[in-house]
């Protein structure tokens, strides 16, 4: 049990360099989809840099997002290799309702399964932006809760580092990374890693290979870049636990899970061009995934006979143009295309009350024009407008529901408005509207009514919040409404063991605030807290609350630097009772709050850098990811007190 001293402890410690959020200055790209000096858009726009990561000892992209108000993550494993990460109240669907991109390519995927976080290393990132509230219109599906966006680092400065880490649960890993100007006009930058970890459960076994590289050339107008990434990871699949199970030994696997695993490979090429036309800039770039997974996944008690696979291949072309026009003021805008072709096969064996094989494909194309203007009213006010058109077209084949093949289509249109006002250079208050929708992902059709095609899923939300830096202390606060109709969820009541449908009317209304105080020069103070109440509207659970939502989430962190060289902090983080994923009937009562508290220390001295980081320091047994659909609670134990050790050497 936890008590307002507790609280007051986690004040006292602190925390190395702190996130750069409520910065009214950095460069952003998400709000508008082109590069700008700073955010001066209606959105809600939180930030955190490299130097915040480095410092942070963070090992996963996940740990990183932590820290970000309104996001709330749910580690199936607790070792970041699949994650749910949500933004504004989603639990189950979290990955088809939060757009995730790197460099501003999508990382969701035509189904339901989780982006690869796990393949984005934090020592490759420069910054990850964080649009909190919907973004239907600028980047259409998905983008209902939010937009992660995740800019990698660039070629620049010719430097060479190799990093070497070490923690619990055999962790071991090795990464090498290199950038070099060769010339005025052209360089690279690339980076290679492997690391093995037996991880916290028993059967969860990792290994993970990874590699990428990047060429940039530009010289006057003209800039060209080519991309490349390679992935292996093989991961074993301890499955989920029993109560009785959890409670007597969180670390073990049942013996029916004993050979599960998923073995993937991923590949990314992507070719991009740009060209300054004096006021404006015409880019476009395209983009190949191709992700190959063999898996071998069982039901309780019922061991899968044999492996199985799912395929995806994602292919995008995105041509845009953006800039300035002048019509008696000043107007930046974008206006771009989007199109995404998606090639989805799976192919699932099974044993459960006889043998069979799950089986379903879909080609998919999304074609989609959006523009945005963000035209400067008055010195104290900026206005944002903007629309998108998308339509769809399924090509879908499910081995139970449409054995013979059905070819589906859907269309429809978005919008936004906001309003900024200045009302001094450090003091913006933002007035937002923005329509958003997703369609039914491939493994959500395969498991609807028979015969029946899900509706697309749409919603609005409606958002006002503040902007605030007065000296040394930073505020952001904003309070929102996000209303959803047909919002697609599974539905475990559904004959004969739950079907995916489309739910009545949902409604989240919220808070998230930020606050940071630099104290004095060596000590930082840092508090985020996340308010939601999503519940049912309307039909059978009205005015039950949304399954696997914790209604407030919330994070406290400082930070002391001792001296030139070293600097340590603690964080306290705390996620309120919910309900397990799947209840929505609110039948079983809410699961305990969790509180865990992480620590470390860092030392820099010119080209070394060292960083020690604890989690869970009071060694709480918990778990992050609970389901229960109507046959008693399943637990995903996450990991009791665990350590990193990382250290980098930086050399030119």
């Amino acid at each position: 049990m936890y008590t307002s001293r507790s609280l007051l402890a986690s004040l006292c410690l602190a925390v190395i360099p702190l996130h750069g959020i409520a910065d009214l200055g950095p460069i952003v790209i998400t709000p508008t989809r082109t590069e700008q000096a700073e955010n001066k858009s209606s959105a809600t726009v939180y930030v955190v840099t490299a130097a915040d990561i480095e410092a942070s000892g963070a090992t996963t992209t996940s740990e990183v997002l932590r820290g970000i108000p309104g996001v709330q993550v749910d580690d199936l494993f607790g070792n970041g290799s699949e994650v749910s990460v949500s933004v504004r109240g989603f639990s189950s669907t979290a990955n088809a309702n939060t757009l995730v991109l790197v460099n501003g390519r999508r990382l969701n995927y035509s189904d339901t399964a989780a982006p690869d976080l796990h393949h984005v290393a934090p020592m490759n990132i420069e910054r990850i932006e964080v649009l909190s509230g919907s973004a239907g219109s600028l980047y259409g599906d998905q983008a209902v809760g939010g937009v992660i966006n995740i800019i990698t680092k660039s070629p620049d400065d010719s430097f060479h580092q190799v990093r070497a880490r070490t923690g619990s649960f055999n962790y071991r890993g090795v990464d090498l990374s290199s950038s070099k100007r060769l010339t005025p006009a052209l360089a690279y930058r690339l980076s290679a890693g492997r690391f093995e970890a037996d991880h916290y459960r028993d059967n969860n076994a990792e290994e993970n290979t990874s590699f990428s590289g990047a060429l940039e050339y530009e010289r006057q107008e003209n800039r060209f870049f080519v991309e490349v990434e390679e992935v292996r990871n093989d991961l074993e699949l301890p499955g989920a636990l029993l109560e009785s199970e959890f409670e007597d030994d969180p670390t073990q696997s049942n013996p029916g899970f004993v050979d599960d695993f998923r073995n993937e490979d991923v590949s990314v090429f992507r070719l991009g061009y740009a060209r300054d036309l004096g006021a404006h800039r015409f880019s476009i770039d395209a983009t190949q995934r191709q992700t190959d997974a063999e898996i071998l996944q069982s039901f309780r008690d019922s061991p899968s006979p044999a492996a199985g696979f799912d395929n995806r291949e994602n292919n995008s072309i995105n041509p845009k143009i953006s800039g300035v026009f002048k019509a008696g003021v000043e107007v930046p805008y974008v206006v771009g295309i989007d199109l995404e072709e998606v090639d989805y096969e799976l192919e699932i064996p099974f044993f459960f009350f006889g043998p069979g094989v799950t089986t379903s494909s879909n080609e998919q194309d999304s074609k989609s024009l959006y523009f945005q203007i963000n035209p400067r009213l008055t010195e104290m006010t900026q206005l944002t407008f903007g629309m998108r058109h998308t339509a769809v077209e399924n090509e879908f084949r499910d081995g139970n529901a449409f054995p013979n093949g059905e070819e589906f289509d859907d269309e429809l249109s978005v919008a936004e408005l906001g309003l900024a006002y200045f009302v001094d250079a450090h003091t913006r208050v933002k007035l937002r509207y923005d329509q958003n929708f997703r369609f039914a992902k491939v493994n959500e059709l395969a498991l609807a009514e028979a015969g029946e095609i899900l509706e697309t899923q749409t919603g609005a939300s409606l958002e006002l919040g503040i902007d605030l830096t007065r000296g040394d202390h930073q505020f952001v606060a904003a309070i929102y409404r996000l209303d959803l109709e047909d919002e697609i969820e599974f539905d475990p009541n559904a004959p004969p063991f739950g079907l995916n449908v489309n739910l009545d009317d949902t409604r989240r209304d919220g808070l998230t605030l930020s606050w940071f105080n630099q104290v004095s020069a060596s000590f930082g103070l840092q508090t985020e807290l996340a308010v939601v109440d999503a519940k049912f509207e309307s039909g059978s659970f009205k005015g039950k609350d949304i399954s696997g939502v914790a209604d407030s989430i919330a994070r406290l962190r400082g930070d002391f630097r001792i001296n030139d060289h070293f600097a340590t902090y603690l964080e306290y983080r705390y996620s309120a009772p919910k309900y397990a994923q799947g209840d929505n009937a609110n039948q079983f009562g809410k699961l305990d709050s969790i509180a865990v508290y992480n620590a470390g220390i860092g030392y820099q001295m010119k080209s070394w850098q060292v960083n020690f980081r604890i989690n869970n320091l009071t060694d709480e047994e918990y778990a992050e990811f609970v389901t229960n659909n109507g046959f008693g609670a399943a637990f995903q134990p996450s990991p009791e007190r665990n350590f990193t050790l990382t250290a980098a050497y930086r050399f030119n």
